[in-house]
């Protein structure tokens, strides 16, 4: 099979399985929205600056050098196994220690104790490291879509019947710990990779060279990812928090989960091509183009029906979540096609661009957030947003140009999402003038109505605009379907 075949194979799997893992935990997140309170998510997220830093080195962190380099052998999977379970104690370590701190900081008693229990997650994930990072260097996106599947419907249901028995925070935190266990657990049956006995720093220090520098670049992220949450819990507090962060949460879960269907399967195929410019440019194009065309509409849709999404799914209690998530979108549009940036960056050996990036903008982003948290949540949200508006073409400049391509082809490759989506806007607005006319009030009508509607006006426009877009998806799905070629081992063990 081809590296393009392998490619477009990748991306309908793991699309499959992101859509299906996010409507599980679309479902999942409403359920509990209905059973916790609000305090209890900003609880989680307090202490969620753990379980992100878990989920960063265990997606980003020593496994990327697996899948980056070009030759590889059984020695370097060995050290880096071991390596990693050394590097996952040390972490589990720093956080109990610094979960007393955080406490103090947050002014919590429940910080430190939940901080505790997810920060086992650095070990538990660190077993299964390596055999994650080779089903990645495989594109063996039908295994990784099983397990990442299974254990969202894991987690969910843990979740929601821990939330039904009155466990209140602890619902969401031991949901994650046994999602975690449950997901060594598959790793280890679906990869044919089993440790040896075998350690040589010579080795680990090869691989950790390269993912050094992802690993740098992932804590820049971290830090920047997480100033909101620090500075918002510690002036509004923990109910606060939840609000904010339940917003942020919805308008990620395309960026995180969709976008992650392209952004994962493009690091192995851009590492591939990482010397064919010409190659490399054209998947980074069609990676953004996609992207676009599934993340645009669900968070134009989102912003349009914010008010009957929460007041209906959610309830009364939510209703000051409404603005900051309206705010939020246009942001969360531009990180959805930012996301696949790492994957660039890393596949031409340069994630040290980002890394800069991030320090540089951890200062003024953490100022601004602290300003606009002045004024709630709303003005904490409008700070992120006006800052992300306003860095965004800088940083994506210089990513373009280790692709060769212009701002000018990167809006290009924007174009057919964008005008669909604002017809799409345009459309929704005149609908809901006409419901207000006829049934005013009438919430369910409105977002049953205006679903149906942005659908098929968007697909209309699309249709319009670039019609090659179809046949290029028919001919992706019949190239997926296509019998694969027996993978190619490889090369053979060093003692």
């Amino acid at each position: 099979m081809s590296l393009k075949q392998k490619t477009v194979q990748g991306m309908l799997w793991t699309g499959l399985a992101k859509i299906s893992m996010q409507a599980v935990l679309a479902v999942v997140m409403l359920i509990l929205g209905n059973l916790l309170d609000t305090s209890d998510f900003g609880l989680i997220s307090m202490a969620a600056l753990v379980t992100i830093a878990v989920q960063i080195v265990t997606d980003n962190g020593l496994g990327t050098a697996i899948v980056q380099k070009q030759q590889i052998h059984r020695g370097h999977l060995d050290s880096l196994f071991w390596g990693s379970l050394v590097f996952g104690s040390l972490l589990f370590i720093f956080s109990v220690a610094a979960s007393y701190p955080m406490k103090l900081f947050f002014r919590n008693e429940l910080v430190q104790p939940v901080v505790i229990v997810l920060a086992l997650g650095f070990i538990i994930d660190a077993f299964c490291v390596v055999q994650k990072a080779l089903l990645v260097r495989e594109m063996a996106f039908k295994k990784l879509g099983i397990i990442e599947t299974g254990t969202a419907v894991i987690y969910g249901v843990v979740a929601v019947s821990m939330a039904l028995g009155g466990f209140g925070v602890w619902s969401l935190a031991g949901a994650m710990l046994i999602r975690d266990l449950c997901g060594v657990a598959l790793f280890l049956h679906y990869s044919d990779y089993k440790p040896g006995r075998h350690f040589k720093w010579s080795e680990f220090r090869e691989l950790a060279g390269f993912s050094s520098k992802v690993i740098g670049n992932d804590v820049a992220f971290y830090l920047n990812s997480n100033a909101d949450i620090t500075i918002i819990g510690r002036i509004l507090g923990d109910s606060a928090l939840g609000i904010y962060g339940m917003a942020m949460q919805l308008v990620k879960m395309p960026v995180t989960r969709l976008s992650g269907v392209v952004s994962r399967v493009t690091f192995p195929a851009f590492s591939a091509v990482q010397t064919n410019l010409k190659s490399f440019k054209w998947g980074y194009v069609q990676s953004m183009r996609y992207i676009s065309l599934i993340t645009f509409p669900i968070l134009v849709g989102l912003g349009l029906y914010a008010r009957e999404f929460v007041l209906l799914a959610l309830g009364e209690e939510w209703q000051e979540l409404i603005v900051p998530l309206i705010i939020l979108v246009p942001m969360a549009m531009l990180k959805s096609v930012g996301t696949i940036r790492g994957s660039v960056l890393k596949a031409r050996g340069k994630p040290h661009i980002e890394f800069w990036w991030n320090s540089i903008y951890l200062l003024p982003f953490a100022a601004a957030v602290w300003l606009g948290s002045q004024y709630g949540i709303t003005g904490a949200s409008a700070a992120y947003t006006g800052l992300y508006l306003l860095t965004f073409p800088i940083i994506q400049h210089i990513t373009n140009r280790q692709a060769d391509l212009t701002m000018k082809e990167f809006f290009q490759a924007l174009w057919p999402a964008a005008t669909a989506s604002l017809v799409m806007m345009l459309a929704a607005f005149a609908l809901r003038t006409l419901i207000n006319q006829q049934w005013p009030g009438a919430m369910m009508l409105q977002l049953a109505a205006g679903m149906v509607v942005c659908a098929i006006v968007y697909v209309a426009t699309l249709w319009l605009v670039k019609p090659s877009l179809f046949a290029e998806l028919r001919k992706m799905v019949q190239q997926a379907g296509k019998k694969p070629a027996p993978e190619v081992e490889l090369q053979g063990s060093q003692s």
